[in-house]
This record gives structure tokens, sequence and C-alpha cells, in this order.
């Protein structure tokens, strides 16, 4: 056999390879969606829709009147401060400063 027809049987085997890994992946693949699938079903049952809610949440996309009462209460969002926005003590004084606003970096 020469240098050629190696490279040849060489190349057909990488082929099979990934003819192989395709299938492998195609399969992977619709393991997937077949998984959202169940949870996107297990998530619309857990709404408890009657079939005409259901049917009238899928083609408006608006919220079912049955569901707007069972809302989580409105809260005042966290505020989140980064470490220069947060308000420090100087050492020198007992005042509260933000040191953002003085221009004045004490991190080290």
């Amino acid at each position: 056999m020469n240098k050629l027809e190696k490279i040849d049987l060489e190349a057909q085997k990488a082929r099979e390879k990934i003819a192989a890994m395709q299938s492998l992946l195609k399969q992977i693949e619709g393991q997937r969606t077949e998984q959202e699938n169940l949870q996107i079903v297990q998530q619309f049952r857990a709404l408890k829709l009657s079939r005409d809610e259901l049917y009238a949440f899928l083609n408006s996309g608006e919220i079912p009147p049955a569901l707007t009462g069972a809302a989580m209460p409105a809260t005042e969002p966290e505020t989140i401060y980064s470490r220069r926005e947060k308000p420090r003590r100087h050492e020198q004084s007992n005042d509260i400063t933000n040191t953002e606003s003085e221009g004045i970096d004490n991190e080290e």
C-alpha cells in the first residue's frame, strides 16, 4: 500500500467517525428538545388553566384574569451599590459621606 492509499483510508475512517458523531449529536439534540417540551408542559399544567384560558393565553400572550390575583405582591427593588457608591466613614471624622461624590477613593 502506498502513501496515497493510506491517506485515502485514513480519510474514509475519519468520514465514518464524523457520520457516527453527527448521528449521536442528532439523538442528543432530540433528547434535549423532548426535555424542553416536557418542562413547558409541566409549567403550563402548574398554572391550572382551563382549555379556554390556555387558548386565550397562547393567542394573546396576555396573562389570564384568573392568574392576575395570584400574582406575587409587588415590592420595591433592592438598591444595589457598587463599592464606590456605598456611604463610608472617614477615619478622621464620624461623618458618613459618599466618596464618589467627593472624588475620594479610599479603596486599598
